[in-house]
């Protein structure tokens, strides 16, 4: 299925990216970045969903759904803009 190819693909694209991922088996990834991250993915066209309203999680905590192959290369390749 879409989530057993890709998921494991973006979890390991998130990590390289020097961000903390959780381990889960559902069918988007929580991880932790920048407090800014949001903002700056949104100025291109990329919108996170922030998980700062989640107990017991803070505004650096972020959640993606586990989308098609272009997409999560999209994500990923503009989290690498934004991050580096």
């Amino acid at each position: 299925t879409l989530i057993e190819t890709e998921r494991p693909y973006l979890l390991e694209g998130l990590r390289a990216l020097g961000l903390r991922v959780l381990e889960g088996r559902a069918n988007y990834l929580l991880f932790q970045g920048p407090e800014t991250l949001g903002e700056a993915l949104r100025q291109k066209g990329v919108v996170l969903r922030s998980c700062a309203n989640y107990l017991g999680l803070d505004a650096s905590w972020y959640r993606t759904a586990v989308r098609t192959g272009p997409e999560n290369e999209r994500l990923l390749k503009t989290l690498a803009e934004v991050i580096r």
